[in-house]
C-alpha cells in the first residue's frame, strides 16, 4: 500500500563515488571514461554526466573503502551502442566484469548491458536498448 506524503525525491542532482585518491582517479573518469570536469577542489571533483552530476570524495586514510560488496548499487550509463563501446572502453584498459549480457527485454527491444569497476572497485555499468 502506497503511503500518502507531500514529500517527492523527484530530480536525482549528485551521484558521489568515494575513491581512495581523487588525483589518481581523476585521469580514469576524464581521459578513460570521457567526462568533463565541472569543478575541483582538494579531495573533491566533480563531473559532467548529463543531468546528474557524478562527484569523486577523496577517502581520508582512516577509512575502509567498500570496493565492490555485493549489494552495492551499480551506476549505470546509457549508451548509443553497448558492443562499440565496451570494446572502446576496454581499448582504453578497462577492465570489464561481464561480456554483454541481457538485462531486461520489452516488446521490440533487449536491453543489454556489461559491468565494469573503476580503479578503487566501485562497480558500473553500460547500457543499451537493441531491437529485437
Amino acid at each position: 500500500m502506497a503511503v500518502k506524503t507531500e514529500v517527492k525525491l523527484s530530480t536525482l542532482s549528485y551521484l558521489i563515488v568515494y575513491v581512495m585518491d581523487t588525483a589518481k582517479s581523476l585521469p580514469f573518469y576524464r581521459d578513460v571514461l570521457g567526462m568533463t570536469v565541472k569543478m575541483e577542489d582538494e579531495g573533491w571533483i566533480e563531473l559532467e554526466t548529463g543531468n546528474t552530476t557524478l562527484a569523486l570524495h577523496g577517502m581520508k586514510p582512516e577509512q575502509k573503502h567498500a570496493g565492490s560488496v555485493e549489494g552495492q548499487p551499480i551506476i549505470v550509463f546509457t549508451v548509443d551502442d553497448v558492443y562499440a563501446t565496451r570494446e572502446e572502453l576496454i581499448s582504453r584498459g578497462v577492465k570489464f566484469k561481464s561480456e554483454v549480457e541481457k538485462a531486461c527485454e520489452h516488446e521490440n527491444h533487449v536491453g543489454m548491458s556489461s559491468d565494469f569497476y573503476d580503479l578503487d572497485g566501485n562497480r558500473f555499468s553500460i547500457y543499451s536498448l537493441v531491437k529485437k
